[in-house]
């Protein structure tokens, strides 16, 4: 395992992809309340039409403005989409640059106290910097290798039906605009929330694939990568099962929508980079051994009861948990079992 030094340094990039995602989460929220507000204009006025002239929902499904409502929240959605992939790609790029950066330093970290790169490279073992070109393949794609926009295009086309049925429905109810408004606010939540954890989840792969790539062109130094999860109770109980697995330079890491998980540098034995004499570095505590520290009530949080009492009885390990599914558009990923799928 890599010493402390290269956690902290992952920890100090995952900190700037932290911030970049903030960025990015602002921007589309700020462009998403474009969309909203006219939605909500809109709903607002059909509504007080309809209480106005004590219209019945057979009766406002026949005006014009209720038919032009769904045409023009799909338009909206439509640029919202193309807007945002330009976004999406913005960020990426961004998240690439900070892997190209951020590689030869978490590397360095995992060398030994007063051992560079630098140092290596007197003894003819260098740092492979790849050109920019290379890593053009991770920006402006999802994981299945289409055009991020093809994600994006979705949004909308359940939500505009559901938005025109709500209205339907408020009407025959005797609904105030305003509780219209709010149940529409909810339904067209449901596109950004999809829009940012499309953003999070491409940004996220962009820069790991872009850290394997940099990791894989300099085998001379990196042997692997070891997955480093975020030892906290919001991380899914894979990720804690999974901390500390050791990958190969060919296997990408097999993150989940939204995984905070991060890649450890796993440099070569110390005697295989020409130093002689030097201690290799002792194991790092995993999540596992966090977990097992914390309390029964945060435990069964973040396991689940079932889970978590077959788990008290030694029925089942933490990586027991975990299964690896195949998805067309988010490649492998790590999820958490069902408490049917475990038999408790």
């Amino acid at each position: 395992m890599p010493p402390p030094e290269v956690q902290i340094a992952v920890e100090k990039m995952a900190q700037q992809m932290i911030a970049l995602d903030a960025a990015t989460a602002a921007r589309l929220i700020d462009e998403y309340s474009v969309v909203y507000t006219r939605l909500q204009r809109d709903t607002v006025r059909l509504v007080n039409l309809a209480k106005r002239q004590e219209l019945k929902p057979w009766q406002v499904m026949r005006l014009e403005r209720y038919r032009t409502l769904e045409s023009q929240f799909l338009r909206s959605m439509v640029r919202f989409s193309r807007v945002a992939g330009g976004v999406i790609t913005e960020s990426q790029r961004a998240a690439v640059g900070l892997s190209i950066t951020g590689a030869p330093i978490t590397v360095n970290a995992g060398l030994p106290p007063g051992i560079t790169l630098n140092n290596l490279a007197n003894v003819g073992i260098s740092w492979n910097r790849l050109p920019e070109e290379a890593f053009e393949a991770f920006v402006g794609i999802s994981g299945d290798g289409a055009p991020i926009g093809n994600l994006l295009s979705e949004l909308g086309s359940k939500s505009a039906g559901d938005i025109k049925a709500t209205i339907r429905t408020g009407i025959a109810m005797g609904e105030g605009p305003i509780a219209t408004a709010n149940k529409i606010r909810r339904i067209a939540g449901m596109d950004l929330s999809r829009a940012l954890t499309i953003s999070r989840t491409e940004t996220l792969r962009a820069h790991r694939e872009a850290t394997r790539l940099n990791y894989a062109a300099n085998s001379n130094i990196v042997k692997g990568y070891r997955r480093s999860a975020t030892k906290d109770s919001s991380t899914c109980m894979a990720c804690i099962a999974l901390d500390g697995t050791l990958y190969e330079l060919n296997e990408p890491l097999d993150s989940h929508p939204n995984c905070r998980c991060a890649m450890l540098p796993a440099t070569l034995d110390y005697k295989d980079l020409g130093l002689q004499n030097v201690p290799e570095p002792t194991p790092l505590p995993t999540a596992t051994d966090w977990f097992a520290e914390q309390s029964p009530a945060v435990q069964s949080k973040m396991m689940g009861t079932r889970q978590f009492d077959a788990y008290k009885k030694g029925q089942l390990d933490l990586m027991d948990l975990v299964t690896i599914k195949s998805d067309p558009v988010w490649g492998k990923s790590a999820t958490v079992k069902s408490a049917k799928a475990l038999g408790v």
